[in-house]
């Protein structure tokens, strides 16, 4: 009865790891989808707004996007400005800056450029972005995009620097993870890929500050102490059970094959006496059988000549 009610627990277990093997690209392609949905709605309002060059504008977004924690600003500048100046601008209210040092040029070339900056708190960050295993967000994710605001909403451009690297400094840090205390020699600066998976990850510049390459998405992780579960005692019986399921079914099948192997011997040695009788048979009527005071030995046919009556001379 024991094992009996321990089966299910064991199942279970099983369906969870394969539902996790198979459910995780699904997962990663819902989250790109999401992305790509808030980028769009982000990208259009802002075109809305940036009618002609000027300042930093805040973006209002739908309110299921502004419910979620989202926040949008955008800017659009010429790119021979982009060159001169740079940029420094703000996402949101949280105190995230991008600081877009001077010589940076988009790629490819574009006379008028519309940079949009976003921020992803709360609900919005955790759901869309996920932290590298053993690290937690520490910071919004905020995303840097840029477009050609001379072609159209699609025309979407890098960030080449070709002398400083753009840094996004974020602020608050110390209070951003919940029970964790923020550490720079152990937190991680990370990129985004378009999926909401991690892409790289690289040391913390003071500030604190990360140097990021281009487009996309950034945060910062700091590592989180883990503690291993302990085994409870129905998860011990449960992998004792199937130990002994293995080593028992492992040992019938041993027990099979050892059982299949000894008949395939003895049907042999039965077949090789069948055909060493037959082939003695097959010698016996060749040759003759005859007994010997009991024993049975080959013999050859003896054709006898009949005698012949010779005729003696007469003796006179």
């Amino acid at each position: 009865m024991a094992r009996a009610s321990l089966l299910p627990s064991v199942i279970v277990h099983v369906v969870v790891v394969v539902a996790a093997l198979f459910l995780r690209p699904c997962a990663a392609q819902s989250r790109a989808a999401n992305i790509s949905a808030v980028e769009a709605a982000v990208r259009d309002r802002a075109f809305q707004l940036l009618r002609g060059a000027g300042q930093l504008v805040d973006v209002p977004l739908p309110a299921n996007l502004s419910g979620a924690g989202v926040q949008a600003s955008a800017l659009r500048v010429r790119s021979n400005a982009l060159w001169a100046d740079g940029v420094s601008a703000a996402a949101g209210s949280s105190g995230v800056v991008f600081a877009i040092p001077p010589r940076v040029v988009p790629a490819p070339f574009a006379r008028r450029v519309a940079i949009v900056f976003e921020r992803f708190a709360g609900d919005g960050g955790a759901t869309l972005f996920a932290a590298p295993r053993g690290y937690a967000l520490a910071a919004p994710v905020v995303g840097l995009l840029a477009f050609d605001a001379s072609a159209g909403h699609d025309a979407r451009v890098s960030l080449r620097a070709l002398g400083a690297p753009v840094r996004v400094e974020f602020k608050n840090l110390s209070t951003a993870a919940a029970g964790t205390e923020f550490n720079a020699s152990t937190a991680r600066c990370v990129t985004f890929a378009a999926s909401g998976e991690v892409a790289a990850t690289h040391a913390v510049a003071s500030g604190p500050a990360c140097a990021v390459t281009g487009t996309g998405h950034f945060g910062v992780a700091v590592r989180v102490p883990e503690t291993p579960p302990a085994a409870s005692a129905s998860m011990v019986r449960a992998r004792w059970w199937a130990w002994t399921v293995g080593v028992g079914a492992g040992g019938v099948l041993g027990a099979s094959v050892l059982g299949l192997a000894v008949a395939g011997a003895v049907c042999w040695s039965r077949r090789r006496r069948r055909e060493e009788m037959e082939r003695r048979a097959m010698a016996g009527e060749e040759l003759g059988r005859m007994t010997v005071r009991g024993s049975t030995m080959p013999s050859a046919k003896v054709m006898r000549t009949r005698p012949e009556t010779v005729e003696s001379p007469s003796w006179r």
